[in-house]
């Protein structure tokens, strides 16, 4: 599967190097969009964003880190609030399917 995603980057540089590319600049924003969430896969989330992930309510969200089915949100430098990662958030699905 990761040579399949390879071949299609490569094809995609090649294109863009040649001048051949016909995408419009809403797929290039959307592009750009998607290779971004790939890559920042370790990016601290606010607690908005980590229930909005989950797709849970805020209190549904405080309630299963009160009951540590969650984890505790972790300290990061430069924000005020308590910060979660998307590894942790796999984690909780994983192990609640």
């Amino acid at each position: 599967m990761l040579d399949i995603i390879k071949k299609l980057l490569i094809e995609i540089l090649e294109n863009i190097d040649s001048g051949n590319t016909n995408i419009t600049e809403e797929e290039e924003v959307k592009t750009i969009k998607v290779l971004k969430e790939l890559l920042r896969k370790d990016a601290p989330m606010s607690k908005y964003q980590a229930y909005t992930y989950l797709n849970i309510s805020r209190a549904t969200f405080d309630n299963l880190v009160r009951e540590n089915k969650l984890p505790k949100g972790k300290k990061v430098a430069g924000f005020k609030e308590l910060m979660w990662f998307e590894k942790d958030l796999m984690m909780f699905l994983k192990n609640n399917k």
